[in-house]
Formats: structure tokens, C-alpha cells, sequence
């Protein structure tokens, strides 16, 4: 195959995934990609799996703590965060040929299928932290997602969910996460500057970055973990941390 088919290939399954309109399609669309997906964004320097977990990393001080690596793919995310020493990581995920990925690197205790806009086969509360890099974006999982991601992440929970700008800006995220923290159901610890989530790939970068000037790791929910602003959550049962989005 030529590089120009090559990269045919790939917008042919970044297209796919991006508009998917149901989650039927989105699966399939997955399933199709799990077994050149880690080749394909590698090509184009997908930046979101190591930045969310360097993001997790500095604001979780428990290497045994329980994590929920939701949308966790082929396992990108548990893989650094396992060579950070992170040793008790649950991957979720959609697709089942993804998750199978997942399973050979060896860095989960347990891998769950599951989608996000129906209850998870977690109980309240399970979780010290969430970390959801790649779900949260077009053709995904909409803000209605993030109240299953509220459930099961305990009370005092850092959540890192990384979000692209329009996505924050035109897909509800930016009104939700307000509105949650106004009610102090989370609260905002950082927030990353916008930056390229994919700097090698021209059309995506295009597409998604025209008005960005970055990254958030956590879209607007990351903003807590990017503006270095460390703030300690209330006591409350259901008060978690959310970090703002890629931003990281």
C-alpha cells in the first residue's frame, strides 16, 4: 500500500468514527479500526492518551487507587498509565474487537464492555478517579454521558476528560460542566492551554482546531487541572474533581 493510500485509509476511519450517528454505527466503525488504530493515530502524534495520564498523574498520589479508563480503546491510556505505576485500572469500552486489544498489553484488572448513555456494570461510587480521553467529542458520547462517568466515580474523585474546543464550545459540555459546578456536584482543579491533538494530521488539525489555540485535557472539564489551580473539593458525597478539557 502507498502512503497516499495509506492516509486514505485512515481519514476513511477518522471520518467513520467522527460520523458515526448511533452508537451501532460508532461500534461498528471501531471494530473495523481496532486492528490498525494504534498504528493510525501514532502516524498522526495523537497526543490525548499520554497528556490525559500525565494530567491523572499529577493529582493522584495513589498508585493503588482504582481507575475507570472509560472509552479505554486499545488500552493507550492504561499503558502509560501502568508505566506510571498505576496497578488497579478498569478499562470500559464500547467495542469488543478494541477491548481485546486492550487485554494483551496486561495492564488491566478488569475490561467491561458497556456505553455510556446506559448504566454501567459499576456500582455508585466505585472509582478514585475517571479518566475519559477520545469519548467525549462528535460522533461519540454527548454530555449525557458524563452522569453515568458522576455515578461511579466516588466522592472526591479526580476526572479527567478531554475535550476539544468546539466540542466544549457547540456539544453542551461547556453549559453541563458550569452548571455541575455551580452546584458543587464537582469542582474544577486545572485547566491546560488548547493545543493539537492530532499535529500530523492537517485535516483534522483544520477541522477541529480552526478557532483553538490548544488543547485541553479535559475540555472545559479539564480546565481545572490546566490552570495549575489546585483547589480541594467539599466534603460533600457527590462533590468529584473534574479536570478541563484539550485542553488538557
Amino acid at each position: 500500500m502507498t502512503a497516499q493510500n495509506e492516509r486514505k485509509a485512515v481519514d476513511n476511519n477518522l471520518e467513520k468514527v467522527y460520523g458515526a450517528t448511533n452508537t451501532a454505527t460508532l461500534n461498528a466503525a471501531y471494530s473495523g479500526w481496532a486492528d490498525d488504530y494504534d498504528t493510525d493515530v501514532s502516524s498522526m502524534g495523537y497526543r490525548f492518551p499520554i497528556l490525559g495520564a500525565a494530567i491523572l498523574a499529577r493529582h493522584l498520589l495513589k498508585n493503588d487507587a482504582s481507575i475507570l479508563d472509560a472509552g479505554a480503546g486499545t488500552g493507550l491510556v492504561g499503558g502509560w498509565l501502568h508505566d506510571l505505576g498505576y496497578t488497579n485500572i478498569t478499562a470500559l469500552d464500547l467495542s469488543p474487537e478494541m477491548l481485546e486489544k486492550a487485554r494483551l498489553r496486561n495492564v488491566y484488572t478488569q475490561l467491561e464492555t458497556g456505553d455510556l448513555l446506559k448504566r454501567l456494570p459499576f456500582a455508585d461510587d466505585t472509582f478514585e478517579a475517571v479518566i475519559a480521553v477520545g469519548v467525549f467529542t462528535q460522533g461519540h458520547v454527548p454530555s449525557q454521558g458524563l452522569d453515568e462517568i458522576l455515578r461511579v466515580a466516588g466522592s472526591g474523585a479526580i476526572m479527567v476528560v478531554p475535550l476539544m474546543e468546539n466540542s466544549w464550545e457547540q456539544l453542551g459540555f461547556k453549559e453541563k460542566a458550569i452548571a455541575w459546578e455551580k452546584a458543587g456536584k464537582w469542582k474544577r482543579i486545572e485547566q491546560t492551554p488548547w493545543c493539537s491533538p492530532m499535529p500530523n494530521s492537517a485535516d483534522h488539525k483544520m477541522t477541529w482546531e480552526q478557532s483553538s489555540p490548544g488543547v485541553h485535557v479535559d475540555s472545559e472539564f479539564i480546565q481545572k487541572i490546566s490552570n495549575r489551580k489546585l483547589c480541594q473539593p467539599k466534603a460533600s458525597k457527590k462533590n468529584k474533581v473534574y479536570p478541563e478539557g484539550l485542553r488538557l
